[in-house]
């Protein structure tokens, strides 16, 4: 819990972002959210990296992040077991991706004649 306080305050994202942008041009670290699951706590960053994929941009900047952080005083006695735990999700379906969001999206409509309907869809 006390992890999740610290990464959570208020006050922690600019020093976060500047450690982040550091790391990278293009890279920006947008936000930081924590979920705990008994004494294990899952960080996920939020980040955005302009045209590119990123995944290397972000895991560079994010291990950077972690590894100042686990230098502070207030996190004496956590230690990084992975940087990535399955939370991503990364090219994996799940909820958490819809919930939080990842990558872009994109929303379209259509009118589909009543014809194609019944003809098609057999609906």
């Amino acid at each position: 819990a006390a992890l999740k306080r610290w990464f959570e305050a208020p006050d922690r994202l600019p020093e976060l972002q500047r450690t982040f942008s550091a790391t990278s041009r293009f890279g920006q670290l947008l936000g930081v959210k924590v979920a705990l699951a008994g004494r294990h706590a899952f960080v996920r960053f939020r980040c955005a990296t302009g045209d590119a994929m990123g995944m290397n941009m972000v895991g560079k900047g994010v291990n950077t992040v972690l590894a100042e952080a686990l230098e502070t005083p207030a996190l004496e006695g956590a230690e990084l077991i992975g940087l990535s735990g399955n939370y991503c999700t990364d090219k994996k379906p799940a909820a958490v991706n819809w919930i939080e969001g990842r990558g872009k999206h994109v929303a379209a409509e259509a009118v589909i004649p009543a014809k194609a309907v019944r003809e098609v869809l057999k609906a």
